[in-house]
């Protein structure tokens, strides 16, 4: 895949603008992100991709110090993350999600459904039941989804659920799951 039409924004602002100019009439675009933490973050970036109707993809290897994420429009109808939906009622919320944005979104108001097997082995289990109960709406929420959209491949599902029963029963969250705190109040 040929890494061209790079954008080099260096603040989220200078990627907003970028979007609000070209987000209609470009159909993708390689992000250049430093490969160490900086101010302007992967997170900065995906959020303001989403406001436009756009969703991040393939990340490439530019340089020793830069990637090259890439970013296109996003397919109305197309599968969302709860991860990603979670972002884009944080950016409703605060008033930042465009038309072209709010165009391509889900039903954002649909309940999060966990497979009935999930339930039942939780069910099974005292002291996983107990403690699963006290997690997070959005934690279990973004976990499980990233457990159930991988069904297919069953022996990374059932990986995934071992971890996430194991570090459930020990009472453990894990993972990145809230954005650094973003996403859990707003």
């Amino acid at each position: 895949m040929e890494i061209d039409n790079k954008v080099y924004a260096t603040n989220r602002d200078e990627w907003r603008s970028w979007l609000e100019a070209n987000g209609e009439t470009q159909k993708y675009c390689w992000l250049v992100l430093p490969r160490k933490q900086s101010d302007f973050t992967y997170i900065d970036a995906v959020e303001e991709a989403l406001c436009f109707g756009w969703i991040d993809s393939t990340k490439k290897g530019l340089d020793e110090t830069h990637i090259g994420q890439r970013f296109s429009h996003r397919v109305p109808k197309s599968n969302w993350t709860e991860l990603n939906k979670e972002r884009a009622r944080r950016m409703r919320k605060l008033g930042l999600m465009t038309p072209h944005g709010e165009r391509v979104l889900p039903n954002l108001d649909a309940e999060f459904e966990i497979f009935e097997d999930i339930l039942e082995a939780i069910e099974q289990d005292a002291v996983l039941a107990e403690n699963f109960a006290r997690l997070p709406d959005l934690y279990v929420r973004i976990k499980l989804d990233n457990i159930q959209s991988v069904f297919k491949d069953r022996a990374l599902f059932d990986k995934r659920l071992a971890t996430f029963f194991e570090k459930t029963r020990k009472g453990e969250l894990y993972g990145k799951w809230h954005d650094d705190g973003r996403l859990t109040d707003y």
